[in-house]
C-alpha cells in the first residue's frame, strides 16, 4: 500500500466586539485577503498551529474558542490540502502588530463587506464559521482560481 501524504494547515477566524473578522492581504503574491494562519510544522497539531501562525502574522495570544470546521482542498498550491478552522475573540486590549513580510495590510471587516480579492476558500471557511452551526464532516472546496494563481 501506498501512503498518500497531503499538506495540513490551520486559520483562525477572529472577530471583535462588533461581529467584524480580522483579515491580512499577504505581502506576497497573490496578495489576496485572507485569514490568519499557516501550514502546519513538522510534530505540530492544528491547534498549535492556529496559535503560532496568528501569533506570527499579527502578534496576537488567543485562546482559540471551539473549531469551525475541516475543508479538503485539490487546488491548493501546496497540493492537496486540509484546513482547519477554529474561532476566536479579540483579547481585550490587544494590539495587531503584524509582521511586515507577510502582512501588507490587517483591518476588520464586517462579514457583508469583506475585502477583494478573496479566494473562495478563504470565504467559505470564514461564513462557516460566522454561522456557528458545527460542521459535522470535511468539506471539500471545489476547484477555484483568484487572478489566474491555483489557491
Amino acid at each position: 500500500m501506498e501512503w498518500v501524504r497531503k499538506a495540513i494547515g490551520s486559520a483562525v477566524v477572529i472577530t471583535n466586539g462588533k461581529r467584524e473578522v480580522l483579515l491580512l492581504r499577504r505581502a506576497y503574491p497573490p496578495h489576496d485577503w485572507v485569514l490568519p494562519g499557516g501550514n502546519a510544522e513538522t510534530n505540530e497539531s492544528p491547534i498549535e498551529t492556529a496559535i503560532r501562525e496568528v501569533f506570527e502574522e499579527t502578534g496576537l495570544l488567543l485562546t482559540l474558542e471551539h473549531m469551525t470546521g475541516v475543508y479538503y482542498q485539490t487546488d491548493h498550491r501546496a497540493g492537496e490540502f486540509i484546513h482547519f478552522t477554529f474561532s476566536a475573540l479579540l483579547p481585550s486590549g490587544a494590539r495587531i502588530k503584524p509582521d511586515p513580510a507577510e502582512v501588507a495590510e490587517c483591518g476588520f471587516f464586517p462579514p457583508d463587506r469583506l475585502p477583494e480579492p478573496m479566494s473562495a476558500a478563504t470565504r467559505t471557511r470564514l461564513l462557516d464559521a460566522l454561522l456557528g452551526e458545527p460542521q459535522r464532516l470535511p468539506i471539500t472546496i471545489p476547484v477555484s482560481t483568484l487572478s489566474g494563481h491555483p489557491r
